[in-house]
């Protein structure tokens, strides 16, 4: 059935091997709904000795990122936006056009204020006075985010002048390995804020956990690539870490956490204007900010870094994410303005039926379907068709045991029904409605683990 040893070549470090789990129900951290939480699994890797084929390029992560996916650790998943209690839009900033509001640019102020010390900034135009020029173009220039994220780091006043600040503020950039420190800060968070126990190896699952092909890279462009943790140094002490994705022409946000010592500091919207002058700065371009869930006030937040934009969960375009498209939310939770467009202007009756129809009942605690296990018979959004899926499948990679192969060359694939959830056929059908078409041909789906 299958050729050579792929896992004795080269290819085996470079190329998309991923493992589909399948549909999954779980209960909702953001409502009280208990089993509401619907999304589409696939392992990225596998923290077991012999196994370490599975993986996902950056570039390819990337391509998934537009089409709604997120990962947690090593398993990546699509969330049945239709399906669920609530509804989890990607949303992204375009960070040559970020414009701070007021909050933020004090925030950014306080913080290098805080850093300084009482004193400094007078001490430094005594001993180091600048032009009129000069003082007349920082009075007029607006509020340049790189240059201002900067202006409290240590090597950065050092470079000015000889001063010493009242404290010592670093950076670093890292490979997301595990150490104590982290783990540290990891508990202190969750108990402290979250009211909740965190445990090591969860910590390692969640935030060290690397799935990427290879782990760590710079690309033609001179970007870093890879997942990585930035660490805030204060003193020498570790008081806040992101956990961030550096992606081809994207900054994905993964999670931030921080010392309580600093609440006062509003280090949350310090990171985040800090993870746009690290997309401006590199060259990223983009900074993603994870999932948008309207229905959770927790969320709000994020409707302040503007200007955004919002991934369309059918069609995969991307709309402004402002004021109207968020009074729309209001009233319609699950929301695809290409699709609207689209069905309103064929005008037909079947059209309106299915313009009324795509809309979903989210009352709280009221989810259908719950016996429903496939992207097909819960009709998730956002996915290929069967009929679609159809003409390409027989062509699909596969990994099974050591050895690659086509899908067509599985026993008794021709008789396999596409339709019929348990069977080989339908498990990579389900894969292909899932990544794309785009994608799909570069992947190889992985049948067997262990």
């Amino acid at each position: 059935m299958a050729n050579a040893d792929f896992l004795g070549s080269r290819k085996v470090g470079i190329t998309t091997v991923l493992f589909p789990y399948g549909c999954n129900d779980s209960s909702c951290g953001y409502c009280d709904v208990t089993i509401g939480n619907k999304s589409y699994m696939m392992m990225a890797s596998v923290d077991r000795p012999g196994e370490s084929f599975l993986g996902i390029t950056p570039n390819d992560y990337k391509i998934l990122l537009d089409r709604g996916w997120r990962r947690s650790g090593n398993i990546i998943y699509k969330p049945d936006m239709r399906g669920s209690c609530c509804q989890e839009y990607t949303i992204r900033l375009k960070s040559s056009l970020f414009k701070p509001n007021s909050k933020q640019r004090k925030a950014t102020n306080a913080w290098s204020n805080f850093i300084h010390g009482i004193g400094y900034k007078r001490e430094q135009a005594q001993k180091y006075p600048i032009s009129r020029e000069e003082k007349r173009r920082k009075r007029t220039s607006r509020f340049n985010v790189v240059e201002k994220i900067h202006e409290s780091e240590y090597a950065t006043l050092k470079a000015r002048n000889p001063l010493e600040p009242a404290h010592k503020f670093e950076i670093v950039l890292e490979e997301n390995k595990f150490t104590e420190e982290k783990y540290k800060l990891f508990e202190h968070y969750q108990k402290k804020i979250h009211n909740d126990e965190a445990s090591e190896g969860g910590f390692k699952r969640f935030l060290c956990a690397n799935p990427f092909k290879p782990p760590y890279s710079v690309d033609k462009k001179g970007r870093k690539i890879g997942a990585y943790h930035q660490c805030y140094y204060l003193d020498g002490r570790l008081i806040a870490m992101a956990v961030l994705d550096l992606l081809p022409d994207c900054v994905s946000g993964v999670y931030f956490m921080y010392h309580t010592d600093f609440s006062q500091w509003s280090l949350g919207k310090l990171s985040a204007v800090r993870e746009i002058a690290l997309a401006e700065e590199a060259g990223y371009e983009y900074y993603y900010m994870g999932y948008y869930i309207h229905s959770c006030p927790k969320m709000r937040y994020k409707c302040e870094y503007q200007p955004a934009e919002v991934l369309d969960p059918e069609c995969y375009d991307w709309h402004s994410f402002d004021n109207e498209f968020r009074k729309i939310l209001d009233v319609k939770p699950y929301y695809s303005p290409s699709l609207e467009r689209i069905l309103t202007a064929e005008g037909s009756e079947r059209s309106m039926t299915l313009l009324k129809n795509y809309h979903i009942n989210t009352k709280k605690g009221v989810i259908t379907n719950l016996d429903d296990d496939t992207v097909f018979s819960t009709d998730m959004s956002g996915v290929v068709k069967l009929e679609d899926i159809e003409p390409v499948i027989d062509d699909i990679r596969i990994l099974v045991g050591r050895k690659l192969a086509i899908a067509e060359m599985i026993s008794g694939w021709e008789e396999m029904p596409i339709d019929v959830p348990g069977n080989a056929k339908h498990k990579i059908a389900e894969a292909i409605a899932t990544l794309g078409l785009e994608l799909t041909p570069k992947v190889i789906i992985c049948l067997t683990l262990g």
